[in-house]
């Protein structure tokens, strides 16, 4: 009986393997943690093996290797990895998710243009919820995404809405600093 032997890597850039994102949106990339190492899994063929104490720091490192690799953007990966963060967790090192959709990992490359689109899958909102947000019709809203063209009002509100949630994220990380020191002093 043959036995295969596995050779983890160290998960910096210089060793991941990368790979071209399919269309298929059944696709999905995760980062799965065996004993010792991390496997990476993209559209069930595994991409390869690597050891990490930090997590976070690989997944971050791999998208963005990933978002260059794919022509995407990949000094905003870490910006839209944050955006997907909806709790912190209280384990240092493991904030960033570990399974990621295609549309979710196109948006985290920046290869997805299309706002609405790209608004829905930041925030976690459905087309009927975003546009109930920012007082247009459904039916419009899939109009936009379907033809590519959207509305400079739709365009202002969507990035209003954006930004006020991206200030509320902050500021409940302030509130939550603020009451660690303050129990800290006490």
């Amino acid at each position: 009986m043959k036995v295969n032997v596995i050779k983890p890597k160290t998960a910096i850039k210089k060793n991941f393997e990368m790979f071209k994102l399919k269309d298929d949106i059944s696709s999905k990339l995760e980062f799965i943690r065996d004993i010792m190492f991390y496997r990476i899994v993209y559209a069930k063929q595994e991409i390869g093996t690597y050891t990490t104490h930090n997590p976070d720091q690989m997944i971050l490192e791999f998208l963005e290797k990933l978002a260059n690799y794919n022509n995407g953007d990949e000094k905003g990966v870490k910006v839209r990895l944050e955006h997907l963060v909806e709790k912190r967790s209280p384990i240092l090192y493991q904030q960033y998710q570990t399974t990621y959709k295609n549309n979710e990992l196109k948006y985290v490359l920046g290869l997805e243009d299309n706002l609405i689109r790209s608004a829905c899958t930041e925030q976690r909102l459905t087309y009927q919820q975003l546009a109930d947000i920012i007082g247009v019709s459904e039916s419009s809203l899939r109009s936009s995404v379907s033809t590519g063209k959207v509305s400079k009002q739709v365009e202002k509100s969507i990035k209003m809405y954006l930004r006020i949630s991206q200030l509320e994220k902050e500021l409940e990380e302030s509130r939550v600093i603020k009451a660690t020191l303050k129990s800290w002093l006490s």
